[in-house]
Formats: C-alpha cells, structure tokens, sequence
C-alpha cells in the first residue's frame, strides 16, 4: 500500500532527478540571466553615484547573477550535487565591505534575479525588474525624501551676518552645524534645504574674500 510518505519521496526524488533540465532549458535561462543583469548594469551606471562609481562593482553584479543562475540549475539537476553546494557555499566567508546601502540592494537583486531566471521564472523576473525600476525612480523624485544639502562657507568674520541673510533668504530650511572663527577668519558648515543652490551659491560667491561649496551627505559636491 502506496502511502503519503511514499509518495512525497518519489516527488522529491523526481524532482532532482535531472528531468526537465535540457540543453535548451540551460540556454533560455542563462540568456534570460545575461539580459537582465546587463540592464541591472546600465541602471546601476544610471543611478550610481558619478564621483564614487564603482565600475568593478557594477561588473560583478552581471557575472553574478548569471552565476547563481548557473547554481540553481545544477542544483535542480542533482541532489548530491545540491547538498554539496550548500555544504560549499556555507563556509564560503565574504570579506568585501559594502559601503552603499544602494550597493547592497543591486547586490540582492542580482542574486534574487539570477536565483529566478535558474527557477526558469521569467515572467516574474522581469515583472520585479519593472516593478524595482519603476519604485527607484519614483522615489528618488520625491522631494521629502531627499536629503539636505551641507553649506561650506570659508570667509571673514564680517561676512557672518550677510551669510545668514543670504541663507535665510534662499533656504527652507537651515541649521548651523558647525562654526568656526580664528583671528578674523570665519568657518561655517550649515545644513539646509534648497531648490535654489545655485543662486545661493551666486550671491555668496559674489562676496569679496568668501569661498563656498555645497555637498550632500552622500558626499557628491554640487558646487
């Protein structure tokens, strides 16, 4: 008498008994792999930070995510093979920091994306590609979410109120985080909250003796 246990036994079994994994199972999904990671490396070029771009990075999101493509179907294939892998794979230590939260989420979504193309998921890996790429620029729009500026301004310890003015003037929002004065000479570092940096950064560079530039937390300096 055949009974459930048996029956979940033969179904595991079958399942990594190699079937259904052919040659051109193999080609489709590391095709739909290498497509895919290749738009995740335009987008991370596109939405990179320009003067912290990591190119080497950006090249091992495509190789990758065609890898773990390449492990998903392997593993489908075998099941002595797929517990080797995990064995492997599990005392396998990555010592590269990830310095970008922005980093650390293409690095998941290769994985997931290579993880799906192995899985032979098409359809839902490129439904989660439209729908992250849609999410990422739409939320890099929004402007409550997007971070304040820091004001360096270098000048003379006349300058401070004309500063403040002009400030004040063209600034939502500011805060003094830092300021610094030393025989006559001023250092000021505010945070604040524009759509005008540029003819904020026109009037007191117009200042006689006044030197200014405008960063974001994220370090890209404006100006």
């Amino acid at each position: 008498m055949t009974t459930f246990k048996d029956i979940l036994k033969k179904s595991f079994l079958e399942y990594f008994d190699g079937g259904g994994i052919t040659f051109q199972v193999i080609l489709l999904s590391l095709a739909a792999a290498v497509l895919l990671s290749l738009y995740l490396f335009f987008l991370y070029r596109l939405l990179g930070r320009k003067s912290f771009y990591n190119s080497n990075f950006n090249l091992s999101l495509v190789g990758m995510t065609v890898t773990t493509a390449a492990i998903v179907l392997a593993i489908q294939s075998n099941l002595v093979l797929s517990l080797g892998m995990v064995g492997a794979l599990s005392i396998v230590r990555y010592r590269s920091a990830v310095k970008d939260s922005l980093d650390l989420f293409f690095l998941f979504w290769g994985v997931a994306t290579g993880i799906m193309c192995g899985a032979r998921q098409y359809l839902l890996a490129i439904v989660v590609t439209l729908l992250l790429t849609v999410l990422l620029f739409v939320l890099s729009h929004i402007p409550v979410l997007k971070a304040p500026y820091v004001l360096v301004v270098n000048g003379m310890e006349g300058d401070l109120e004309a500063v403040r003015e002009s400030v004040k003037e063209y600034c939502s929002y500011s805060r003094i985080r830092s300021s610094y004065l030393s025989e006559g000479r001023l250092r000021m570092i505010v945070e604040i909250k524009t759509d005008r940096q540029d003819d904020l950064l026109l009037r007191l560079g117009g200042m006689k003796g006044v030197a200014v530039s405008v960063l974001t937390y994220e370090g890209d300096i404006v100006a």
